[in-house]
């Protein structure tokens, strides 16, 4: 149990740690999207500059659709105004043929001597009886002796009993009514007889209300062949039923129609059966517009809240008006333009919020740079703050170009002094050039004497291995004279002779090699030993003592020991100076691809 309150409690602080820092990244993102709408941010500029501009180009293209509607409504308004002004004139085409009928035929009958009232109602019942539907009220009414001569006055009227409701009126539905009777309303003493009989033209009525319904009456007086006034018949329709013909929408399901006369009585208005009996006044919206009404033509206006189309019956004092509220018209544009905008709204409005991450992410590192570069300039940071991220770039861009254009000049007289520095460095360069040529020559010199050297060296250890050879033999020579001289007896003057003998035959070798006659030590001891033999000669003469022959042979011995010794030591530092000689050469080499490769680069 407690493991679970543990697991639950530590849920709970997982979930609001996770709100804590989700909160502060949905208010970062909002400051963000908050600081990109706002003017002074380029991201908000772009952003409402694509905006108004595709608003713009939304609402230009309304507009033209707007009108476009405009005039399909216009023509479709006027193509259904068209069908009520032709409904309504066969209504009232319908009302004056039964009125005619009913005329004509009374006065045939008058013509062929008919004097009996029956004969006159029985016909205006028959007639009745096959009226249309609108037809509530039928009537012949005579001029005083006019129709039937023997009678004064005679005036049989039917009509349809409409508050028995039934769709259908039957023969108990009709009413008669004989108002030449003296009873109730005698037509000689009304208005209507001196209204619509003696003027003897035809008219329509005005609407008027009755105890059931609003009726409109229309009268034709009735002429003999000679053309004298006989009466009048009139035809009785009902206005409701106009008001249900024209009870259908205009426009889209919306809008009204309105019958009125020319003088502005309202006839029918489905939209608002109330107004019986009462003019264009009554309706606020008709009222604006009737002054601009033609009566004698078609037109189409605008009003403050919607169209007005209208158009008069046919022979008739009538004029049907079809109203359309702008709703009908533009609500589906606005519908449409609004899904429109709101779709282009939200794909904008996602491209250029990417576009401006996209573009603030490329322009922060530099906008960083930037900002660091404001911070050492005061006159760049005075102006800093105030502009958006492309004015600051800008800044940036042109205070660098100012540091660039002073740079280049600093690099300018950079310049003009490097170029008097390479002018003597060049100067330099020469003499280093003429230096690198006589190194050349001297290192030139230096390896031909140093080819001569070693051939030199070479002929010196050739030299030295022969006189090696030599003094071996002179020291061979000397250990077996020395070996002689103590064999010979004292005084002989045959060891003598051999002896000199020996020391030609040594003279004669280094008559013969060249080598050991340059050394100087080896000549010096040929002639002392010459020296000596004269000596012993001269000795002989006087009998010299042979040890001291002795004792000079054994200095030859050491003599030609020591020519030996020198003679290897003289090898071995020629040999030494061999290897000394290879390093001079290299150095100098080295020395000449040096100053070689600085000619170059210089």
């Amino acid at each position: 149990m407690r493991s679970k309150v543990s697991n639950t409690v530590q849920t709970e602080s997982s979930i609001a740690a996770e709100t804590e820092v989700q909160t502060p990244q949905r208010q970062s993102f909002k400051q963000t999207l908050m600081g990109w709408l706002q003017l002074d941010s380029f991201g908000g500029r772009l952003f409402w500059m694509i905006m108004v501009g595709a608003l713009t180009g939304v609402g230009g293209m309304a507009f033209l659709f707007s009108e476009m509607v405009k005039y399909q409504a216009e023509d479709q308004v006027r193509s259904t105004l068209d069908g009520q002004v032709n409904a309504i004139a066969s209504v009232t085409e319908a009302a004056e043929t039964l009125a005619n009928s009913l005329g004509i035929s009374a006065t045939t009958l008058h013509e062929r001597q008919a004097q009996y009232a029956d004969t006159y109602r029985e016909l205006t019942l028959q007639l009745f009886e096959r009226r249309p539907q609108f037809v509530v009220g039928l009537g012949l009414g005579q001029r005083e002796n006019g129709l039937i001569v023997d009678q004064s006055w005679l005036f049989p009227y039917y009509w349809v009993d409409a508050a028995e409701n039934e769709s259908t009126p039957s023969q108990t539905s009709i009413r008669y009514e004989d108002f030449a009777d003296n009873e109730g309303e005698f037509y000689p003493d009304g208005d209507r007889y001196r209204d619509y009989f003696l003027p003897q033209t035809s008219v329509w009525t005005e609407p008027y209300q009755t105890d059931i319904n609003q009726l409109l009456t229309y009268y034709v007086p009735l002429f003999a062949s000679d053309g004298r006034w006989l009466g009048t018949t009139l035809v009785d329709v009902d206005s409701q039923y106009l008001s249900d013909l024209l009870d259908q929408p205009v426009f889209r399901q919306m809008g009204n129609f309105t019958l009125l006369t020319r003088s502005g009585q309202i006839i029918a208005d489905p939209a608002n059966p109330e107004n019986n009996l009462k003019s264009y006044n009554d309706i606020p919206k008709l009222q604006a517009i009737w002054p601009q009404v033609s009566l004698n033509d078609t037109g189409f206006l605008e009003g403050e809240t919607g169209y007005w189309a209208y158009a008069n019956v046919p022979d008739q004092d009538w004029v049907v008006i079809g109203y359309v509220p702008y709703a009908a018209v533009f609500n589906r544009i606005a519908l449409i333009t609004s899904a429109a905008t709101a779709l282009m709204i939200a794909l904008l409005s996602t491209a250029i919020v990417l576009a401006i991450r996209s573009l603030n992410r490329r322009l922060r590192p530099v906008l960083n740079q930037c900002n660091q570069l404001a911070k050492t300039d005061s006159t760049l940071l005075a102006q800093w703050d105030t502009q958006d991220e492309l004015n600051q770039l800008s800044l940036a861009f042109f205070n660098m170009l100012e540091q660039l254009n002073l740079r280049e000049e600093t690099i300018r007289r950079h310049e003009r002094e490097i170029q008097k520095e390479t002018l003597h460095a060049d100067q330099v360069s020469e003499r280093f050039t003429e230096l690198t040529a006589l190194l050349d020559q001297l290192a030139s010199e230096q390896q031909t004497l140093a080819r001569k050297i070693q051939q030199r060296m070479t002929n010196v250890t050739d030299d030295a291995q022969s006189l090696d050879i030599q003094v071996d033999a002179i020291n061979t020579l000397g250990r077996a004279l020395d070996g002689d001289l103590r064999r010979i007896p004292t005084h002989s003057t045959e060891i003598l002779t051999l002896v000199e003998q020996q020391v030609e035959s040594l003279n004669n070798v280094l008559a013969k090699d060249a080598a050991l006659t340059n050394t100087k030590q080896l000549k010096a001891l040929v002639n002392h030993l010459s020296n000596n033999i004269v000596t012993l000669k001269a000795i002989e003469r006087r009998w010299p003592d042979i040890e001291g022959l002795q004792k000079q042979t054994g200095k030859i011995t050491q003599t030609s020991q020591v020519a030996l010794s020198e003679s290897r030591s003289m090898l071995d530092t020629v040999q030494a100076i061999g290897p000394m000689l290879s390093k001079i050469e290299q150095i100098s080499t080295r020395l000449y691809q040096q100053a070689r490769a600085f000619d170059v680069e210089s």
